[in-house]
């Protein structure tokens, strides 16, 4: 067991004090060339997740990219790109990723085999970043929060497509003493799921 992570907000995370890599992923949504070709700052937020899916991947929990298109006659607000297009594709910032998901919407959950994947795994904490914050991420997280799954979003793991908007969607996590979950940095991760491994060393 690692413990939690101190600076997180707005309150130490995860819940439990149990930070297993067993029951943890990162998920990457809004993972394709067409998210984050209109998101700001995507190339930093690539190096940031890279450097995080390499500790998952360290200390034995999986990383799990979500690809979003729509089905045939529906145009959400914020439109994914249609599967089979350029778009649509893994974005070259995107992380190795040990499962690939594909979601019929903003919501990585919806229409999709997540939940089942990290059910099956024993997974209930979740780590997100990636493109389209404020469309896919958010959506994705509050989807996750509503199916029990604790989440913590990655401060700097987040590219927006409005800097402002992208503020209020992380502002809006921790409300009413976390109703989404916790906001924390990449750094304060990585860290955590390093000390099991430097103690061994």
């Amino acid at each position: 067991m690692i413990g939690s992570l101190d600076s997180t907000v707005p309150y130490r995370w995860p819940y439990d004090g149990d930070l297993d890599p067993a029951r943890l992923a990162l998920v990457v949504a809004g993972a394709q060339a067409g998210w984050a070709a209109r998101s700001r700052r995507a190339a930093d937020v690539g190096i940031v997740l890279t450097t995080v899916a390499s500790a998952v991947h360290a200390a034995g929990a999986v990383v799990v990219g979500v690809r979003h298109t729509v089905l045939p006659g529906r145009r959400p607000v914020a439109v994914p790109p249609l599967m089979g297009h350029d778009d649509w594709a893994l974005a070259p910032h995107v992380p190795p990723c040990d499962l690939v998901v594909d979601a019929y919407g903003v919501d990585g959950f919806h229409g999709s085999a997540l939940d089942d994947v990290l059910r099956a795994r024993g997974i209930d904490h979740l780590v997100l970043g990636g493109f389209g914050h404020e469309a896919a991420v958010d959506s994705t997280l509050r989807s996750a929060n509503d199916r029990g799954y604790e989440c913590l979003v990655l401060t700097d793991g987040v590219a927006p497509f409005d800097v402002d908007l992208g503020a209020h969607a992380l502002h809006s996590v921790t409300m009413s003493g976390g109703i989404f979950g916790a906001i924390g940095t990449s750094a304060d991760l990585v860290a955590a799921l390093r000390q099991p491994l430097e103690a061994l060393s």
